[in-house]
């Protein structure tokens, strides 16, 4: 802690400031982008991943035909939100029926929120009831576009910065951190039946759906895996390429979660892959570490990025 402090003396008065603020109130990843914001953000923050939360647990709380009944609803539902500030036809000319839709619309009236992205995540939560297995890469992609990346689109229209590069950082960074995700959880979605590792990639490591079900550890395993922390790798890559042309102060809340998420995936390969037996997760010192040079960083603008 006494070292966070004097990481604090250095830096500007306002990510001084930050950093006290993540010192004394930090418990999780999600919870470090909430200091960062003003109090009309942070509600519409809280809207958007309630919204994820909702469509998520239709499909993973209800049987596959009232799942895409469900689906379906919350899609019309977002055609009224739009509708009801001029945007769009293909609702059915009611107002939103759902407390959540209409917080989201009044949101909609402060935030440029994209509607695709909405509508593209409840595309990917469709993609749960139809498969358990993702044949390629692009497959994959996809999927982690319209459940990853479709949110970091709708998270920068409440930053502050829905400029060309803001949105190439937003889906990179999605992309990374879905990547990521699937990495420490294979352990997890197993019991669920559920593999994500692409069915090409475990090909190319002499692997198949039934050694991820059956947890196998082992150097096919570990070659796959570190392939796959490869991919992920790259879109983090990408993702400060595009964050150096961007507004660094207005997306600091995100890069604080894609810095956590990046500093998981180094410990996930430092413990040669093994998710089977533990899952991968920062003590709240490191996290706190973490987010001091994400907001140096910040504070020193995007020189710092380009070093």
């Amino acid at each position: 802690m006494e070292r966070l402090e004097q990481v604090a003396n250095f830096l500007p008065e306002r990510g001084a400031k930050l950093l006290r603020r993540l010192t004394k109130r930090s418990s999780s990843n999600f919870k470090f982008a909430f200091l960062f914001l003003g109090q009309g953000q942070r509600d519409a923050l809280k809207q958007v991943y309630e919204f994820c939360r909702v469509v998520d647990d239709i499909v993973d709380e209800r049987p596959p035909g009232e799942a895409g009944g469900g689906l379906a609803l919350w899609r019309l539902e977002v055609a009224r939100m739009y509708a009801q500030h001029g945007q769009g036809s293909d609702g059915d000319g009611l107002a939103p029926q759902t407390e959540l839709g209409r917080t989201l619309a009044e949101s909609l009236g402060r935030f440029p929120f994209p509607r695709r992205g909405f509508d593209e995540i409840i595309a990917g939560c469709e993609m749960d009831l139809e498969r358990t297995i993702y044949g390629d890469e692009d497959e994959l992609r996809l999927y982690c576009f319209r459940v990853a990346s479709c949110v970091g689109l709708l998270c920068i229209a409440i930053f502050g910065d829905v400029g060309p590069a803001a949105q190439r950082y937003a889906e990179h960074l999605g992309l990374a951190l879905q990547y990521t995700n699937i990495l420490r959880d294979i352990g997890e979605d197993a019991l669920r039946g559920r593999v994500y590792v692409p069915q090409t990639l475990l090909a190319r490591h002499d692997m198949g759906t039934a050694d991820i079900l059956a947890q196998r550890y082992d150097a096919r395993f570990v070659a796959m895996a570190g392939e796959f922390a490869d991919m992920a790798e790259q879109q983090y890559q990408l993702a400060w390429s595009a964050l150096a042309e961007a507004d660094v102060r207005a997306l600091l809340p995100a890069e604080v979660m894609g810095r956590t998420y990046h500093r998981i995936l180094d410990e996930i390969r430092e413990r040669h892959f093994n998710v089977y037996t533990r899952r991968a997760a920062l003590r709240r010192r490191d996290k706190l570490k973490v987010a001091a040079l994400a907001i140096a960083r910040a504070s020193l603008g995007r020189r710092a990025l380009r070093q």
